[in-house]
């Protein structure tokens, strides 16, 4: 049974937790898969990257602090995990996109979910725009999915998630299909959106390029332990050990 390791300056117990988790199970315990964390710990209105040698484990990871996978204990906003799940949107590794629909009407889906006969306000329609222009997508509003390469659908995915109401947002390899230069510039915008007042966990195929954008970092290793703190502390620690 492992615990998170914490290794943290003293500035960031002012941060106020997000997930404050007792006990977690990053899948469902069987023979060849049982990795539990005590103590594990996410910061919100950060963004968090998890990094694993196995990205199926960290994948599941994600799934499970939706609350709604695994074996866990813990809390969301100070209240238990299992009432909270209103407050969290998670994104596959492999979203898919309806073809037919334009990216702009895609996007807005995310501010219609509940109300879908109501007309979409001046507020939903900001909240489109600015995912949008946060992901550089902008000018294909009007454009229709299918005419979109698969790196751009991903982008699509990401924004209509953005634009969405929740404010805890778990991202399964958001960038998976673009180049390193692109997945370090879109960490840095997820980075600064979370200091706007979203708290953001993602999984990361390349994870030097996130943890120089990153805010907290947990790293699964491949005999089950996690460690987790600040990036930079993390990798001062590991080129003193």
């Amino acid at each position: 049974m492992a615990s998170a390791r914490a290794t943290s300056a003293p500035e960031d117990a002012m941060i106020e937790l997000a997930y404050d988790i007792q006990h977690l199970n990053t899948c469902q315990p069987t023979a060849g898969c049982h990795q539990p964390c005590h103590g594990l710990r996410i910061p919100a209105n950060r963004l968090t990257l998890i990094t694993s040698p196995n990205s199926q484990h960290s994948s599941a990871m994600l799934g499970t602090l939706t609350g709604g996978q695994g074996q866990l204990c813990g809390q969301l906003f100070g209240q238990p995990l299992s009432h909270g799940q209103v407050a969290i949107a998670h994104l596959g590794a492999h979203a898919t996109t309806p073809s037919r629909l334009r990216l702009g009407d895609f996007v807005m889906q995310a501010r219609r979910r509940q109300h879908w006969l109501a007309r979409p306000h001046a507020i939903d329609h900001e909240a489109v725009s600015q995912a949008l222009h946060t992901l550089g997508i902008s000018e294909l509003a009007q454009h229709k999915l299918h005419t979109l390469s698969a790196a751009q659908r991903q982008l699509a995915c990401l924004a209509q998630a953005l634009a969405g109401h929740a404010p805890v947002l778990l991202l399964d390899e958001p960038a998976s299909l673009h180049p390193p230069a692109s997945r370090s510039a879109l960490l840095r915008k997820l980075a600064a959106q979370a200091l706007r007042g979203r708290t953001l966990v993602c999984t990361l195929q390349d994870s030097q390029a996130g943890q120089q954008h990153a805010h907290w970092l947990i790293r699964l290793h491949a005999d089950g332990h996690i460690v987790q703190g600040p990036p930079a502390l993390l990798h001062t620690a590991a080129l003193a050990a």
